[in-house]
């Protein structure tokens, strides 16, 4: 199991293996966010997300900002410019920053390394509902309409917030850990794009044990962790969307 709680600690379990892609979404907790920014091997600014990476203090050069530079603005290019970070302009409309800046990091890695996506899930819901479609995209074989689109298969992904933390969980039988110094109580468990999911599981307030869990039916919204160490034994036959609240900082 991927122990996500340990790049939010400080402690990653290959400190620098690991690539970053920051999306145009205020940054709060900052110290969340430098921490996961400065100790990547990879970092790549999405278009908009240069403004806001130009916002914050004892930040790493970004390796590389890209996108269609819609949402950029011309003093944030100039600023990165004048320090010698590469920008680059991507035109095609089939794809988005984000997909754009993913590709970018599958030419610049040696190997396919984990990825922490650093916002996406906000205001619109729209561009929420890209952010997890994309994280399906990731995990599984799909036929993408456009090639502007395709994106490589990765083992490891991690959506971050300043509220809070998502994957997708595959089916099968999973121990997911959480550091209750880090992570809050609060998470949900949401079967998106399939008919319906059976989970169980162990560890929360309200446990599963086998309900059909889909949209218009039953959903696991706010519930709680309650193991002292923050794990959660889950087993799912259908792709879910596994979310846990940060701890305010």
């Amino acid at each position: 199991m991927w122990q996500w709680h340990r790049f939010v600690d400080g402690q990653a379990l290959c400190p620098g293996a690991y690539a970053i892609v920051l999306l145009n979404t205020p940054i709060t907790q900052a110290p969340l966010f430098q921490r996961l920014w400065n100790e990547a091997a990879i970092r790549v600014a999405a278009d908009g997300g240069a403004n806001q990476l130009r916002t914050q203090s004892s930040c790493a050069w970004p390796t590389l900002i890209c996108g269609d530079l819609d949402s950029i603005t011309d003093d944030t290019q100039a600023y990165f410019r004048e320090h010698d970070v590469p920008i680059e302009h991507i035109a095609s409309q089939c794809s988005t920053d984000l997909q754009k800046s993913i590709q970018a990091v599958e030419h610049l890695e040696p190997e396919t390394l984990p990825l922490v996506i650093y916002g996406g899930i906000g205001s619109r819901l729209d561009h929420s509902m890209h952010t997890l479609h994309v994280l399906s995209q990731l995990a599984f074989p799909t036929h993408d309409v456009y090639a502007d689109a395709h994106l490589r298969l990765r083992p490891h992904v991690l959506l971050v917030t300043g509220e809070g933390m998502t994957c997708l969980v595959t089916p099968g039988t999973h121990l997911l850990r959480h550091d209750r110094r880090i992570h809050g109580k609060s998470c949900g468990l949401l079967p998106l794009g399939v008919a319906a999911a059976h989970i169980h599981t162990e560890g929360l307030e309200w446990n599963l044990q086998g309900e059909a869990c889909s949209l218009g039916g039953f959903l696991s919204t706010s519930n709680h962790l309650v193991h002292p160490d923050g794990d959660v034994h889950l087993t799912t036959d259908a792709p879910i969307y596994w979310t846990i609240e940060l701890q305010s900082r």
